[in-house]
């Protein structure tokens, strides 16, 4: 699971922790967790409770904002873009089929999904 935010805060970590000349193994004994978890977290495929986000804050000595990626400074990594802050506009329809869909059953409901799932993507992507 690589996320935007967890490869901000795992590249955050990551430079924290070398600049403060600590081990992941040291970092991770401090927080209380096993060094392999540390090191997912670094590698962004993991994201910290608040808890340990917060330890995390403590021990490696970086405010909170620059782990979670809120300070302009920390710069995307190459080759990704950054997520838009702005909501996406769903076309009217979309809003159309989901109060059609609230009144149906779960068998219902499975049955669409399946013929949905079966359509060409040519007549799906008329309808976007």
């Amino acid at each position: 699971m690589k996320t935007e935010l967890g490869i901000h805060l795992g590249l955050s970590a990551r430079t924290a922790r070398r600049n403060l000349g600590m081990t992941q193994a040291a970092v991770a004994e401090r927080l209380g967790v096993a060094r392999e978890v540390y090191a997912r977290l670094e590698r962004g495929h993991m994201l910290p409770s608040i808890h340990t986000l917060r330890g995390l804050c403590t021990v490696l000595r970086v405010p909170p904002h620059q782990l979670l990626a809120l300070d302009a400074s920390i710069e995307t990594p190459p080759g990704r873009k950054r997520p838009a802050l702005t909501p996406r506009a769903e076309p009217p329809v979309l809003n159309d089929l989901r109060k059609n869909l609230r009144g149906l059953s779960r068998s219902d409901l499975r049955l669409l999904n399946a013929l949905a799932v079966t359509l060409p993507n040519s007549q799906r992507d008329e309808t976007s």
